[in-house]
């Protein structure tokens, strides 16, 4: 059982880290190309978010039900539904923390970002560990 448990913690921490890579390389990138298009920055950070933000949402859904708990079956309605409400709950906490360190901070983007998704991170492993695919 221990080993089941590690090995589930070593593919949730992969698919973690490839999640945040995917977020963050879509995040800088439309924040990016919305620099150089000349959408203001006080904008350009939260479109670039959002939409880095749901990419990262379809992929983290289906690698953690198929590689992290090797989930086949069960009420997929129900788990796609608490999933995306947990990643939408969080990512609201997160987005509003990213505003909050950017507009208030004063931080830059990326360390905003960065201390935004590491919260996000935390808050979505115990909801997926012990709520959606227990």
């Amino acid at each position: 059982m221990k080993k089941n448990i590690l090995e589930e913690g070593v593919r949730y921490i992969i698919v973690g880290v490839l999640t945040t890579a995917i977020n963050y390389i879509v995040y800088a990138g439309c924040d990016f190309l919305f620099e150089r298009m000349g959408i203001p920055p006080f904008f350009s950070y939260k479109i670039a978010y959002l939409i880095a933000f749901v990419i990262a949402v379809f992929f983290a859904y289906f690698a953690n039900k198929y590689l992290v708990f090797q989930k086949s079956g069960g009420n997929r309605g129900r788990e796609l539904f608490s999933f995306f409400s947990l990643r939408i709950g969080s990512g609201i906490l997160s987005f509003l923390l990213l505003m909050f360190f950017v507009d208030f901070l004063h931080f830059t983007h990326t360390p905003g970002w960065i201390l935004s998704s590491g919260i996000n991170l935390v808050l979505n492993y115990i909801g997926s560990k012990f709520f959606i695919f227990k």
